[in-house]
């Protein structure tokens, strides 16, 4: 029986999961600025009262993202891109506090259940917009993100990742819960979640909830158990898919899909009744675990097969991106990496030119401006350990993947493959996307990944480390108040209140000295407020602070004229060889 404890880290979780989800992903700096101070006063509470003493694996996780924070930190010295670096910092640091709060909390179950509540709102809620109201369409790159579910994280793509979490979460919970009443609950959420799956039309998630599985029958204990339980939930999943695939967003399909979710509470509850009640020839067992198996190897080959062989495989993942005429469900079949190729071509050209200790976190957008091949803007590498070892070099990469690795040392228990699967799914994910910068997703994967560590033991820790956490606590909300004066400013800027964002710039400008985007924010509110002088002072200032940041020789020559104008301008091309701006200015580089 789940214990009033249990219900504090469950309730935790879900809270942050949630509030993370609803404020864009937690993308923004002032999101995941929030929660490290939220996290991080919490932590020294825990800490002052004694806490117990995490699991060993636990305290290698911590470690190894605080050991990422300080290194990220500490590439701003060599970084090109200071503030970027800083931001970065700021954000790992929130995750480490995360998974500092989840490794005291323990009730590894009560962890997971609480990701799975998060996970089921905010894509029910993701959902019900699509089907019933009007979807906010999300600020993109993707030429079909108005086709895509995204709400309410903002990225259609993180959408279906937490989708892919949750649906092995909840196949884990309705083959392990003690209760018959918990597996009937957790049962019934399959079917809302293979849909909003659908919507987003991402493929990655599809694969990552395969390895998911693949990983969590493989690992044990009771995986013929956990096979059939996913294999029984996996038919009312179909149908809604296919109800989906049939009807489209039509809000018809919300009655649908409750029905649905019903029918998968009952078979959750009838397969959870049964189980250790119905003996199972042994011949029958043998043959489902061979059937398990073959068939993803034989998936594997057929596929390998239709697209004539590893070589035209790779080719047709470097092709152009998945269509984008038609039918946006001709994405999911398409094995096109939509230009991840270049991506991951930028990346690692960016560590062999700083092999030793990469080119400063956050730096990645700056790198593919320089030297994409495509027009596209991206400002990330779609593969967190690339990415990571081009921005923070062999160190850096070492100490992320030690961190990440800590979860799958622990020991195997029932509850282990419930946990491990929509980690495992996690990792896989980032190894093709940016899930890492989404922190409502990496939040929810990490308390998967503390799950497994235990619950905490033995004698209590020191009383200092609340000093420590208390500091840092100070730290990021210092640093949350600068970027949300940042954030002001862009916001007055973006309903033509110039007045307002110069006044928030400065503001930003006292409490970030060191970064030059307060100075841009200034110097355009002056520009679109008549004073030229003081905008073309504010853009030398900014460049001071960053001299390859190409949006400010851009803005300089814009308040400037003559050949002093082509100079700039001619410094922002170098920086940003296929800048549409330029192009629509008239500019021609010689």
């Amino acid at each position: 029986m789940p214990s009033p404890r249990d219900a504090v880290p469950a309730l935790g979780a879900f809270a942050l999961v949630v509030a993370l989800g609803f404020d864009e992903g937690g993308y923004a700096p002032t999101a995941w600025g929030w929660s490290a101070v939220l996290l991080l006063a919490l932590l020294a509470a825990l800490l002052t009262r004694g806490a117990p003493r995490p699991g060993r694996w636990a305290i290698v996780l911590v470690a190894g993202l605080a050991a990422l924070f300080v290194w990220s930190g500490m590439s701003s010295l060599w970084s090109s891109h200071v503030g970027a670096s800083v931001e970065d910092a700021g954000r790992v640091l929130s995750y480490a506090a995360a998974v500092a709060v989840f490794a005291l909390a323990g009730a590894g179950p009560a962890l997971l259940a609480g990701v799975l509540g998060g996970a089921t709102l905010l894509c029910g809620y993701g959902l019900a917009r699509w089907l019933l109201g009007n979807p906010e369409i999300p600020l993109s790159a993707d030429p079909q993100a108005a086709e895509r579910l995204s709400e309410p994280i903002g990225y259609a793509n993180g959408v279906a990742l937490l989708a892919a979490m949750g649906l092995l979460l909840a196949v884990g919970f309705a083959a392990r819960s003690a209760q018959t009443r918990h597996a009937a609950l957790a049962s019934a959420t399959p079917p809302l979640l293979a849909a909003t799956l659908y919507f987003t039309f991402g493929r990655g998630a599809w694969l990552a909830l395969g390895f998911g599985i693949a990983v969590a029958v493989a690992v044990g204990p009771g995986r013929l158990q956990l096979a059939a339980t996913a294999c029984a939930l996996a038919i009312p999943a179909a149908l809604a898919v296919l109800a989906a695939e049939l009807l489209g967003a039509d809000g018809s399909l919300v009655l649908i899909i409750a029905l649905l979710c019903a029918a998968s509470a009952a078979v959750g509850f009838a397969v959870r009744s049964t189980t250790g009640r119905v003996r199972v020839p042994r011949a029958v067992r043998t043959a489902f675990a061979v059937a398990l198996v073959a068939l993803p190897i034989a998936l594997a080959a057929a596929t390998l097969v239709r697209l004539g062989g590893p070589v035209a495989a790779y080719d047709a993942f470097s092709a152009a991106p998945a269509p984008v005429h038609g039918g946006v469900q001709s994405r999911v079949l398409s094995v096109s990496g939509s230009s991840r190729a270049d991506y991951w071509r930028v990346a690692w050209n960016a560590y062999e030119e700083e092999p030793a200790l990469g080119a400063g976190a956050g730096t990645f957008a700056r790198t593919w401006l320089l030297e994409r091949p495509i027009p596209q803007p991206v400002r990330d590498a779609h593969n967190l350990y690339l990415e990571t070892l081009a921005e923070l070099g062999p160190v850096g990469l070492a100490l992320l993947l030690v961190a990440l690795a800590a979860p799958l040392a622990t020991g195997r228990s029932w509850w282990t493959p419930v946990a491990l699967a929509p980690y495992a799914a996690f990792l896989a994910h980032c190894a093709q996307d940016w899930g890492w910068e989404l922190p409502a997703v990496t939040t929810a994967a990490l308390a998967c990944g503390a799950a497994m560590a235990g619950t905490p033991a033995g004698r209590r820790l020191p009383r200092w480390p609340a000093l420590a956490a208390g500091g840092l606590c100070v730290l990021a909300l210092y640093g949350f108040v600068g970027n949300r004066a940042l954030a002001e400013a862009v916001a007055a800027a973006d309903r033509v209140d110039f007045e307002a964002s110069a006044v928030a710039a400065r503001t930003a400008r006292r409490l970030q000295p060191w970064s030059a985007e307060p100075w841009r924010l200034l110097g355009e509110a002056e520009l679109a407020r008549g004073s030229d002088s003081a905008a073309r002072r504010s853009f030398s200032e900014g460049l001071e602070r960053d001299e390859r940041n190409w949006e400010l020789w851009l803005d300089l020559g814009l308040a400037t004229d003559g050949d002093e104008q082509r100079r700039a301008w001619e410094r922002s091309a170098s920086l940003n060889p296929l800048s549409p701006e330029l192009k629509e200015l008239g500019f021609t580089p010689r």
